[in-house]
């Protein structure tokens, strides 16, 4: 395979060609098959616990969780046995009527059998993992033909270190529907959004540590918009799977990669058009009780950035929590936007999207060494993009990314996450992969999310996270760009080496071509500026197999 380069400049005769982007087809590392991780059938392979809920509290309401369950209605090659909850939400009925955006929600969960064999997890990519099950409902109101559910999928690991909160790698929150007939669902992990804080990092960390337990709980958030109030209600699974592509041989060496920008703010020649809480008193957000913390942002403040140059702050006072009741839960946040190349928003998928910035910390507690930090990214489009129209006519939200980000310290720290790593806080993934053609407006936020925590942050008003050279970055398969000298009367064109494979130089008497090599080149090459223009493009050839 090789990858070919796209028209850049001329030269005094010479014209050669850059290989900044270019379009080529990668060699597919091909597929084996599958190798099982995790099973429940409900017949011979039966999980040994289980347990059902309400929240916020039951008021009442009653639940049950049978994992015996005999199903006439499955076919006989699946076995009879499946999982049945059924549920009576009628005790939420005139808590619904009295306030109709009354928050409540029921369900259940339980391990998927497994042998603990944790050398089984043998990708880091969601994509290689695929979750099955089959489903069915019952009890839905006339009319309603399916029910909207959620599957909490969790993978655990207790040998990380530094351990995880709850222990948990990942939870990915998959919506599905399904009907009064069974139904199989089959999704890879790197569908739905991430759940219980774990990031695409949690999940990386627990297979390198061992993932030593798998589990799943499903969700029904206010069930009476498809189910109604009452008993008889059930939800029916079964044959629940994880699987791990198998690969025959290792996979094909990645490609180069070059850097398109999107956005650049560097706060100094560089900068955002406007920002928002620029000023003490923009307040965040508190769950639990107790007092709010204070946010602002700074721009371009002068002298805070990399070696002396501006930079961007986000300020916090959380002072007044040391008062009172401390809340359970806090947050805030400062943002802002700027100038962005939209024609560089080339890709569907967010593997091929990263942010890259330099960022410190001042004012963390005594003995704290870091704090994580969450960068948030809006992604609009024009009014009545997603359909049907809505009423509203500000610009349609497709997308609200949230990427955690940790160890932040008191010195300069980059930082490069891809976009995949980040989870869905509002829109749908869904919504950025059918329009992100149509994006017309990026944003983002920093959030603080531990305001108050002490033994993070203290409590006082010296607080703050200071962010320069600020990207958002498409990354494309492409070898470097050429450079280009005169010297004497030679043209000079060198490349910078590659990590993988190698670059090789082609030339031409029309930019269309045809290409043909040029034998033994190696950069830097230089040959005579004499006769008619040639035309020089790169590409790469990968290592062989």
């Amino acid at each position: 395979m090789k990858t070919r380069g796209k028209l850049s400049t001329a030269l005094l005769g010479l014209a050669l060609l850059c290989s900044l982007s270019c379009s080529f087809t990668l060699r597919a590392q091909p597929i084996a098959g599958t190798n099982e991780i995790a099973y429940a059938d409900f017949d011979n392979f039966i999980p040994g616990w289980d347990y059902g809920y309400f929240y916020p509290g039951d008021q009442g309401a009653t639940w049950i969780v049978n994992r015996f369950f005999y199903d006439p209605l499955i076919q006989p090659e699946n076995g009879p046995g499946a999982l049945q909850y059924t549920f009576d939400n009628s005790p939420f009925e005139l808590l619904v009527a009295g306030n109709p955006g009354y928050s409540y929600g029921t369900g259940f969960g339980m391990p998927v059998n497994w042998d603990f064999d944790w050398t089984k997890f043998t990708s880091t990519e969601l994509a290689d993992y695929i979750l099955s099950w089959d489903a069915r409902v019952e009890g839905l109101l006339p009319g309603q033909t399916t029910a909207n559910c959620q599957m909490e999928f969790r993978l655990n690991s207790s040998l990380v270190d530094p351990p995880l909160p709850n222990n948990r790698a990942l939870q990915r929150n998959i919506g599905y529907n399904p009907g009064s007939n069974w139904t199989h669902f089959v999704f890879t992990l790197d569908t739905g959004s991430w759940g219980d804080n774990t990031t695409y990092n949690s999940f990386t960390n627990g297979i390198a540590a061992g993932i030593t337990g798998i589990e799943f709980n499903q969700n029904q958030h206010r069930p009476d918009g498809q189910f109604g109030f009452g008993p008889e209600k059930a939800i029916y699974l079964d044959n629940i799977k994880l699987e791990v592509i198998s690969y025959a041989g290792p996979p094909p060496p990645p490609p180069p990669k070059q850097v398109l920008s999107i956005f650049d703010y560097n706060f100094d020649d560089k900068t955002l058009w406007y920002s928002w809480n620029a000023f003490p008193g923009g307040t965040g957000w508190v769950d639990g009780g107790g007092t709010r913390a204070y946010y602002w942002a700074e721009n371009n403040v002068a002298g805070a950035g990399v070696s002396g140059s501006q930079a961007f702050i986000m300020g916090m006072d959380n002072t007044l929590m040391a008062q009172g009741t401390r809340p359970g839960w806090a947050g805030g946040n400062v943002g802002g936007g700027g100038p962005v190349d939209y024609s560089a928003v080339t890709s569907a998928d967010l593997k091929d999207y990263r942010l890259n910035f330099a960022a410190r910390v001042e004012g963390l507690a005594p003995g704290r060494e870091s704090t994580p930090v969450t960068v948030q990214l809006h992604f609009l489009a024009p009014d009545d993009t997603l359909q049907p129209p809505d009423g509203d006519t500000n610009r349609d939200l497709l997308l609200r990314l949230n990427v955690d980000v940790s160890g932040l310290t008191s010195d300069w720290k980059t930082f490069t996450p891809l976009l995949k790593e980040g989870s869905v806080n509002a829109g749908t993934l869904a919504n950025f992969q059918d329009h992100f053609n149509k994006i017309d407006e990026i944003s983002f936020q920093f959030q603080i999310l531990n305001s108050h925590q002490d033994e993070v942050w203290g409590y006082d008003a010296d607080n703050r996270i200071v962010v320069d050279d600020f990207k958002l970055e498409r990354l494309v398969a492409a070898t470097p760009p050429l450079n280009v000298q005169l010297v004497g009367g030679n043209v000079v064109v060198s490349w910078p080496p590659v990590e993988t494979g190698a670059v090789q130089l082609q030339s031409a008497s029309n930019v269309n071509g045809p290409y043909t090599e040029v034998v033994g080149a190696s950069s830097p090459y230089s040959t005579p500026i004499a006769g008619a223009p040639r035309y020089f493009r790169t590409i790469w050839v990968p290592p062989a197999p």
